[in-house]
């Protein structure tokens, strides 16, 4: 988890008190210190129930939505195949790639941004699949640097190596692909990124 993300979380419901927004305060630290306990939760885990893991997800995406005043809209589809209670994926995998796409693809776009997240049953793989309509790696990539700062977060890089470490253990490998989305005049109109996981219960 970003420590920005940590620090911005604070001073957002330090801006709702000072506004005199007290439910807004209270739906957000309630949020807040719930995605706390399942991060700090799940660390000490190598796999959680897919179930906690999308709940994460949810926390997360909901804490963002507040704190960016709905600058992107998100959907989370699950095949109906897979059993949330029993189905285990490694903690964490997805959130570095959902906070790319919040903090660099949508940030900068003019219009408000969308990311789905679907995932399925493929073979005995659980693919996760994440797409967003944001500015694009490369246009992210020229931003930052123009900033003078580093494009690819700690998070990003801790969570490949963590894939690495994983796979040495694994006799399926989860695989990771991350791809530019493009328009039919090489415009970039998003990012997708999707791994597989194989199945554990």
């Amino acid at each position: 988890m970003n420590p920005h993300f940590l620090f911005n979380s604070l001073a957002s419901i330090q801006n709702f008190i000072i506004k005199e927004k007290p439910a807004l305060a209270s739906d957000y630290l309630s949020r807040f210190s719930k995605l706390v306990r399942q991060i700090l939760k799940n660390s000490v885990e190598e796999y959680v129930p897919l179930e906690d893991e999308i709940s994460s997800i949810e926390n997360y995406l909901e804490l963002q939505k507040v704190r960016h005043r709905d600058m992107f809209e998100y959907t989370i589809d699950v095949d109906d195949a897979i059993d949330l209670e029993t189905t285990l994926v490694p903690p964490m995998l997805a959130q570095p790639f959902i906070e790319n796409s919040i903090e660099h693809g949508f940030k900068i776009k003019e219009s408000r941004g969308h990311m789905k997240i679907s995932i399925e049953m493929k073979g005995k793989m659980i693919r996760f699949e994440m797409e967003d309509d944001g500015i694009g790696r490369d246009e992210a990539m020229q931003i930052q640097q123009s900033q003078n700062k580093d494009h690819r977060s700690m998070s990003t890089d801790i969570t490949l190596q963590r894939i690495h470490a994983l796979n040495k253990k694994l006799k399926r490998k989860i695989t990771l692909d991350i791809i530019d989305l493009k328009d039919e005049h090489g415009k970039a109109i998003g990012t997708k990124v999707v791994f597989e996981i194989p199945l554990f219960k």
